[in-house]
């Protein structure tokens, strides 16, 4: 105990005399200094605990990932950097690209070692089992070091105290199972219960994903982009464009995409002057006098006398308090999918927005041209007293998702139901009419959807269709949404009912020893949808609404369902809309509604299965 104690003393010593992570140029705190907030320990939890300001790794085997709001814990390019100190005879590690994994040593991902004294051979620096560095570790015991890693696209850098120790490119047709260039997200490794390893200033600089990003200014002139009154309001000074004079706007009138964008993401850097006021505008056109009228506004204003503030969807979802600092510059992400628009400042979210029903069709009030439709970006100049600066203006068009409707074994009211699905400007879809009892599933080889929403109630599947079934959601991380009668499919196929989380009991039976007598449905139901959880992204802009739809009733349900929503009508089970735990790499939705034409037409309804799909696919 004596040691422990004088270790933890030089600890707070040598901390002090260090520098603290600083939020220049990007950096994000992945570790606040006081709790784990943000961390998900592995097996042997009790191995991590926070004292005095640092990360303390002391116990048997376990792996601390990082699961916090950053990028959403998925990092592909970026850079890494933390304070490290080992003691006599201890081992840790770093792993990127991974995911959680609640035991043993991580299998996705590649590892950073830290070990200066410890037995293994591979030393602090090295790309563990792939660029070693051996035996000669550039770390001392007792002392604090900075691990600095980057990664973009094939290429792998670590340095140890500024000090290059691997710089390596990961090879064509590179094969070592999970020990591959991916994304995914940090881990720290608990080793053995004699390591004793601190971390401190944890922070990451996420890099932009090449693939798919386009440049929309060269950084020497505005060539591809168009001012409307006060021209000179924008300029280009040392591959900048400067923001500075009275009203006016820059739009972008160039190649990329025809300037016409629908889903998107948006990345630019900006750095404002004391007291400026700016914005990006997206959806708009362009406009010769007056403040843009159509598209949505992202504010950019860290000290103008307007209380809305960087980040914020401008007088639509407001930021009063600032993320970022005047002459420090700060990253804005802009990303939209169908109807839902999230704003990042710096990797950190500060909306997450999706436009109700009603403004799709009205506009907001005063603003009638303010709702998501497709269009150009612009950036505002505010007023004369204004200094904005903005530099790498990038954007990548989003792909649409790919579903696949699969139907047969219950009619319905076709036209209407894909009039829905035809409404989703993100979502292409085709339809799987099933036959031949669930012939989609025969061959799964060249498998090309990322979704699969299931509004069938096909009786059979056979064998070899079910384990291709669990396959791509299992293995190939393909998303479900399944839909109202989809639970009275495969009634002789028990897996199933785990999969999706219910069963409606077409005949009476006995189900986990519980006797169920056959369920029963009513049609021409008016009952209210309750959000049970307005957090999850699927209900993310839903309040209560009223539905005209058909009820089920008797159903079994999985104890491990997370409910979304519920209702209290007498011919109603109370829960009907839920999630399941993931499904190997597959994220699972039922939403019980949606009998009819009535239904689907139902704006709520729509926005629900739309949203269930996207965050299906893993971009919600």
């Amino acid at each position: 105990m004596m040691k422990t104690t004088t270790i933890l003393l030089l600890v707070c010593v040598t901390l002090g005399a260090g520098s603290a992570v600083s939020a220049d140029e990007g950096w994000i705190s992945l570790f606040d200094g006081e709790t784990l907030d943000g961390w998900k320990a592995s097996e042997n939890q009790g191995t991590f605990s926070v004292k005095e300001g640092q990360l303390v790794v002391y116990g048997a085997r376990s792996h601390l990932f990082y699961v916090g709001p950053v990028n959403n814990a998925n990092f592909r390019n970026f850079e890494f950097r933390a304070d490290v100190m080992t003691t006599k005879g201890s081992n840790s590690g770093i792993y990127f690209h991974t995911e959680y994994q609640q035991t043993g040593w991580p299998g996705k991902g590649y590892e950073c070692q830290v070990n200066t004294t410890h037995s293994d051979r591979k030393k602090t620096g090295g790309l563990y089992g792939v660029q070693d560095v051996i035996d000669d570790a550039p770390s001392i015991d007792g002392q604090w070091f900075r691990y600095y890693i980057k990664v973009e696209g094939d290429r792998i850098i670590i340095k140890i105290d500024g000090k290059t120790t691997v710089d390596w490119v990961q090879p064509r047709g590179w094969d070592r199972g999970g020990r591959k260039i991916d994304r995914g997200t940090f881990a720290i490794q608990g080793h053995d219960p004699k390591s004793l390893v601190y971390y401190a200033n944890i922070a990451v600089r996420p890099l932009l994903d090449s693939p798919g990003w386009v440049s929309l200014f060269d950084g020497k002139s505005l060539d591809g982009w168009k001012a409307s009154e006060n021209k000179d309001t924008f300029s280009v000074k040392d591959g900048l464009i400067v923001a500075h004079g009275p009203r006016s706007h820059l739009f972008y009138t160039g190649p990329v995409n025809n300037a016409d964008f629908t889903n998107f993401e948006f990345m630019a850097d900006v750095k404002t002057e004391k007291g400026s006021n700016s914005g990006i505008y997206f959806h708009t056109e362009y406009q010769e006098t007056g403040w843009p009228d159509k598209g949505y506004e992202v504010q950019v204003n860290n000290t103008h006398s307007d209380w809305r503030k960087t980040g914020g969807l401008y007088a639509v979802d407001d930021v009063r308090q600032p993320p970022s600092k005047d002459g420090e510059w700060f990253t804005e992400h802009i990303i939209v999918r169908g109807k839902s628009i999230e704003i990042r400042v710096n990797g950190e979210t500060t909306v997450k927005y999706t436009e109700p029903p009603n403004v799709a069709k009205e506009g907001y009030p005063n603003m009638p041209g303010r709702k998501v439709s497709h269009g150009t970006f612009a950036l505002q100049g505010h007023d004369p007293k204004s200094i904005v600066y903005y530099r790498d203006i990038m954007v990548k068009p989003l792909e649409p998702i790919k579903a696949v409707v699969v139907t047969g074994g219950h009619d319905f009211e076709r036209e209407p139901f894909f009039a829905m699905f035809d409404s989703y400007a993100d979502i292409d879809y085709v339809e799987a009419i099933q036959k031949d009892h669930s012939e989609l599933f025969e061959d799964i080889s060249d498998w090309d959807y990322d979704v699969i929403v299931l509004y069938n109630m096909s009786k059979d599947i056979s064998p070899k269709r079910q384990e291709n079934f669990k396959a791509l959601l299992r293995d190939k991380g393909v998303g479900l949404v399944a839909l109202h009668h989809a639970e009275g499919a495969y009634p002789n196929w028990d897996e199933y009912r785990r999969i999706i989380g219910a069963k409606y009991p077409l005949t009476d039976q006995t189900i986990d020893g519980v006797a169920f007598k056959t369920g029963t449905f009513k049609h021409d139901v008016d009952l209210t949808v309750q959000i049970a959880d307005s957090d999850h992204p699927i209900t993310c802009g839903l309040k209560d609404f009223a539905i005209h739809d058909e009820t089920y009733h008797g159903l079994w349900f999985a104890e491990d369902n997370q409910v979304l929503l519920t209702t209290d009508h007498a011919t109603s089970d109370k829960t009907i809309g839920w999630t399941r735990p993931d499904y190997g790499k597959a994220r699972v939705v039922f939403l019980q509604g949606g009998h009819d034409g009535k239904a689907y037409a139902n704006p709520n309804y729509c926005q629900l299965v739309g949203q269930a799909i996207r965050w299906a696919a893993g971009v919600l």
